[in-house]
């Protein structure tokens, strides 16, 4: 199943990752970013229809500039709103909301596929080229906050072992970038559950890989 997820991801097509029963009981759609067209946003939005996020490696941020907007939040005196937890436990990953400058409105499918394009060029450039400054200069030329599309930032499965951060383990045992979008799979009124997934994935030929088959994988290696 794993080695199915990988070559799926590769080849730019959907694959759904569940984290676990002891934590969220969720699955993601999961592409790869430097695949994604507006087709991949709007069966996202459709099929799985939950929030849309931009998904990097704390390392790519840090290159950026860019923070964990509850430390953000915290230093501007919103302490008490972010010592909360939610029921699965973790920490936020988002960071900054960001449209790119040449959309039109950032919430259309169109506009959104835009958005991440870009923004998985400027991993590109920083994680493939080297090329740092430059990757800075667009990000801060070429993109407006706020926005509509979130980026996430992983903190590694050995912190953290929601969707970001699984989400970027299977790119790198996939020999990708780290550079994704994932999408919550709902159903009316909660998460869908395993099996409606499992149905799901079949109706796009693809698969559902668990969180603690990635983590396997992983034992021994990266810090994702």
């Amino acid at each position: 199943m794993l080695r199915k997820a990988l070559e799926l991801l590769r080849a730019g097509k959907p694959v759904f990752i569940y984290d676990s029963e002891s934590r969220e009981s969720e699955a993601d759609m999961v592409f790869f970013a430097g695949a994604v067209n507006t087709h991949a946003i709007t069966i996202s939005r459709k099929f799985a229809g939950g929030l849309t996020c931009y998904v990097t490696s704390r390392e790519v941020g840090s290159v950026l500039g860019l923070q964990y907007l509850e430390e953000v939040f915290r230093l501007l005196g919103y302490g008490e709103l972010t010592r909360k937890r939610l029921g699965y436990g973790d920490p936020p990953n988002f960071s900054l909301w960001v449209n790119h400058v040449s959309v039109k409105t950032g919430i259309r499918d169109s506009d959104k596929a835009r958005t991440v394009r870009e923004l998985d060029e400027v991993t590109r450039l920083i994680t493939e080229e080297g090329k740092t400054t430059l990757a800075v200069r667009k990000f801060y030329s070429e993109f407006v906050t706020p926005g509509h599309l979130p980026i996430l930032l992983g903190r590694g499965v050995r912190v953290r072992r929601g969707h970001t951060e699984l989400s970027l383990a299977l790119a790198e045992l996939s020999g990708l970038r780290p550079s994704l979008i994932i999408t919550e799979v709902l159903n009316d009124g909660d998460a869908a559950t395993y099996s409606e997934v499992r149905r799901l994935a079949e109706k796009f030929s693809t698969v559902v890989i668990r969180g603690d088959e990635i983590i396997s994988a992983l034992e021994g290696g990266s810090a994702y």
